[in-house]
Parts: structure tokens; sequence; C-alpha cells
């Protein structure tokens, strides 16, 4: 862990202070030692992978995949076979945006959108399964949930720190695809222009005041949000397309994976 942290101090993602203060975090320490999801090697993978003067967007997901054979360290990435739902939603939407056919290739691993400056980056780094407690369903169900929501809470401070970072970004045009309220919601929190806040949730392109960042945002791919009516098979096209415009001549290729 100790190297993850060194290379993330080298890529511009921490101080050598702020990387003190996270190592010596027994509540970081403890989630990393309660992992299950992603290998504890693959924990600091968005953003050892990718400097921070490299970043041209950004994606938010929530927390790891439980799968330990698809999480890897990257939001919505997997190295499974077999597509997680959420994956098959974004698919469709660059599929709809470009006509291309993600959708039926069945490759689920995004390393080549990071390679190209993608900073696919979960609100929680780490996933604890509940294993060996012989309960039942609904006890184990709710013994999970909370076990999860300690872990969302104890990264918190952590990614916001590295939100905070790239909301100070001026000098290139850097993209943040917000999808799903809790990725809303943390972004916003980071940014102290009272009246910005009010296009917390908003679906128009907009621009985070005195940066060069700018915010595209609607709900999130999983089934259950686009199951109830969420929106994100519509907008999330057009925002790709957004995002394409605003980093002109430097836009991701999404279809190559």
């Amino acid at each position: 862990m100790k190297e993850d942290f060194k290379k993330l101090i080298e890529n511009g993602w921490l101080s050598g202070k702020e990387a003190e203060t996270f190592l010596s975090d027994k509540n970081i320490l403890e989630c990393i030692n309660e992992c299950t999801s992603p290998d504890k090697t693959k924990i600091f993978r968005a953003l050892v992978s990718l400097p921070f003067d490299k970043v041209k967007v950004v994606i938010l997901g929530k927390d790891p995949y439980p799968n330990p054979l698809d999480a890897h360290g990257l939001a919505f990435s997997s190295d499974n076979k077999a597509t997680p739902d959420s994956l098959k939603n974004i698919f469709k939407a660059i599929d709809c945006a470009y006509g291309s056919h993600l959708f039926e290739t069945g490759y689920n691993n995004l390393s080549k959108w990071v390679n190209e400056g993608v900073l696919l980056l979960n609100t929680g780094l780490t996933y604890s399964r509940v294993e060996g407690m012989d309960i039942t369903k609904p006890e184990r169900d709710k013994l999970q949930a909370k076990l999860q929501s300690k872990h969302m809470r104890v990264w918190k401070p952590f990614v916001k720190l590295i939100i905070q970072k790239i909301l100070t970004i001026k000098n290139r045009p850097v993209v943040m695809m917000l999808w799903g309220n809790d990725a809303h919601n943390i972004v916003f929190s980071n940014i102290k222009d009272k009246d910005f806040k009010g296009f917390a949730h908003t679906r128009e392109a907009v621009i985070v005041p005195n940066t060069s960042v700018m915010l595209l945002q609607t709900s999130h791919p999983s089934p259950l949000s686009v199951n109830r009516g969420g929106d994100f098979p519509n907008t999330a096209p057009l925002h790709f397309k957004k995002c394409d415009k605003y980093l002109g001549n430097k836009k991701i290729d999404w279809v190559n994976l």
C-alpha cells in the first residue's frame, strides 16, 4: 500500500503530508484489511494509472462490484466475461451515440479509456462481503448494507479531496460525467459558489465557476435506476457527444476498447 501512496504523490493526487494522513488513518486501514473486492493490490488503480495532469474526463461510480471477478479498481470496468448490468446500459448509450456495437462484444475492460485520460473513480474504494455467518438472508442483507455504508463513509474524505483537486483545473478542458445523485451530491458539496449550487441535478452542460471543468449530470446506469424511469438511456448519449465537443481534438475514442 505504501507503494500505491508513493505513486499517488508522483501522479499529483496527494501531497506527502496528505498521503501520511491517510496512511495513518485506522479506519481506512481497517477497510483495506476487510476488502474482498477488488483485490487489495488494485484498490487505488484508478489514481495510480492516471496522473492528475493527464485527466480529460472523470466518471464517478459508487462502490466496487461485489464480485471480485468483476472489480479491478476501475469504476464500471470489469475483467469478467459476463457484462455487469450497469455496464450494459453504458454500452447501449455509447452504441446509441456512435452506431457502435460495444453491447454485443462482451469485452468489458475499460483500461483503454484510462489510457486516453478517463478517470474511472468510485466514491468508495473497497467492498467487504459478509461471509461465514449462520444467519438468515434478511439479516445478512441488513448487515451487508451496514458494513458497506461504513466503507463508503470512511472513503468520503479521501474522494472529496481528489474531487477538490479536479475542481481547481483552469488551464485545460475537463469533463465530469456524473451518473446518479450520489455522484452529483459529492461534487456539488465541494463547490463553494452558492448560486451555482442551484445547477445540481440539471441535465444541461454547466461549467464550474473559475474552472475549465464541465459537469454533465444524469441518472445512474444501474437497472434499478433505469427500470424506475431514470433518464440515463436518453440523456447519456447526448452527454457523450457534448463531452466530445468540449474536448475538441482531445476527445476520447469511446468505442475503442
